[in-house]
């Protein structure tokens, strides 16, 4: 049996990572915007799912402080 390995996000993640609050997430969700699925009553999020709705919606996410390219 092959057990194929799915990194899972929790909205508290996902929200971290996208830089916005749970709440945008949330509502994100009840609009049907953003592609996700319940676990044990909980919203998960498959991170290659939402690697390619950011493409297709051509969402960047920020980059983490300290990174960003000082502008002469």
């Amino acid at each position: 049996m092959v057990v194929m390995e799915e990194r899972l996000l929790t909205v508290e993640q996902l929200a971290e990572y996208l830089q916005v609050s749970p709440k945008t997430l949330y509502r994100l969700i009840h609009r049907k915007e953003i592609p996700c699925y319940k676990v044990a009553n909980q919203w998960r999020f498959k991170w290659d799912v939402i690697q390619e709705w950011m493409e297709k919606e051509n969402f960047r996410a920020p980059k983490p402080a300290g990174q960003e390219k000082e502008k002469k």
